[in-house]
């Protein structure tokens, strides 16, 4: 049980590069302007999913509580109706870096 610390958090992955700092600002707007039954907002870019996402304390509370077989993606559809999806015009949210031809692309702007 989350009992202590802040209502929200911003969570990324360690193989995203950074969004924007707009990305960033938008995504905390829109969790705080929605209201209780909004427990995550996720960036959108040309209809995919990405990261970072702000996760509000039920939602913390749905990844901590979930079998660890489940992965994130799993808790999010299991509480989608919770879940706000944010359009962003911020292709880093859905970029990886896994290789280092990747990691070349971004340098190069190219990554996606």
């Amino acid at each position: 049980m989350l009992n202590r610390g802040r209502d929200a958090a911003i969570v990324t992955l360690i193989d995203r590069p950074a969004p924007s700092r707009q990305t960033i600002e938008q995504l905390r707007s829109a969790f705080l302007a929605g209201n209780d039954a909004v427990w995550a907002v996720v960036p959108e870019y040309e209809g995919r999913h990405g990261h970072p996402i702000v996760a509000g304390r039920e939602m913390l509370e749905a990844f901590l509580r979930a079998p660890v077989t489940s992965s994130a993606r799993d808790v999010e559809h299991a509480h989608q109706n919770h879940v706000a999806y944010l359009a962003v015009n911020d292709p880093a949210v859905v970029a990886n870096v896994d290789t280092p031809e990747d990691f070349e692309k971004l340098q190069t702007g190219q990554a996606t």
